[in-house]
């Protein structure tokens, strides 16, 4: 069953109507049929409804029921050092799939890519339509947030948080610290860009409160190393 997130816009009565590239993708991608069944998320209400019509600029939905959904108890935020050519894409569509509830892009000392707003502007559009398609696909409840890269300096610890830096150089394993830890309500996680980190940043990270921790005694690639550590707190935070 698809699921497609709408807005009270999309609300009439006891219908739900899927218009602009909602409908394009439903009718030309999906190419959905009368009487196909479908979820809908509405802020903090999932709708089931039943295609009843289909016509030359929307897709009308009957309501069939729907329920209220409930709270996610752990937020995930991921820090992500920007990588080189088209990693970032993969990068973000594999992170809402494995949880992630936002993403914030930074550069550091040894980031090659280097923010500049008047080009990234047209490349955030795209990096939010590849949000938006990864939610859908893996049922997700909300659409993750994408902020705008920031500088090193601005990574930020959550108060009452769980910082995780993941460095080649530590030794402390990330399932003894996600198992001593009970009631974790937000974790934080910082990845860093092709050329790692220096050990001032590693340093200034500690003194905000992040623990390095180990993915394993391979060295991994920025991409490989943001979702391993998204697998691992996943599959810890569901036990």
């Amino acid at each position: 069953m698809y699921r497609f997130f709408i807005d009270d816009s999309n609300l009439k009565d006891n219908e739900i109507f899927l218009y602009g590239e909602d409908f394009h993708h439903a009718k030309n991608v999906l190419r959905l049929n009368l009487g196909e069944n479908l979820e809908l998320v509405c802020g903090d209400v999932l709708y089931f409804g039943e295609v009843s019509e289909i016509t030359k600029e929307d897709l009308i939905i009957k309501i069939m029921s729907k329920e209220v959904l409930k709270e996610k108890l752990t937020t995930i935020r991921m820090f992500q050092g920007l990588p080189k050519g088209d990693k970032f894409e993969y990068i973000i569509q594999k992170a809402v799939e494995l949880g992630v509830d936002e993403i914030i892009p930074f550069e550091s000392e040894r980031t090659i890519v280097k923010y500049k707003e008047k080009s990234y502007s047209k490349k955030q559009v795209r990096y939010e339509k590849i949000i938006k398609a990864a939610a859908m696909q893996s049922k997700r409840n909300h659409i993750p947030k994408l902020h705008l890269p920031i500088s090193f300096d601005q990574i930020k610890k959550s108060e009452m948080g769980l910082g995780l830096l993941a460095f080649e150089a530590s030794e402390k394993p990330l399932k003894n610290l996600l198992r001593d830890k009970k009631d974790i309500r937000e974790i934080d996680i910082v990845i860093g860009p092709e050329g790692g980190f220096s050990q001032k940043e590693v340093s200034s990270l500690g003194n905000q409160g992040f623990y390095s921790i180990s993915l394993g005694k391979r060295i991994l690639r920025t991409e490989t190393a943001s979702l391993n550590l998204l697998s691992i707190i996943g599959y810890e935070l569901e036990r």
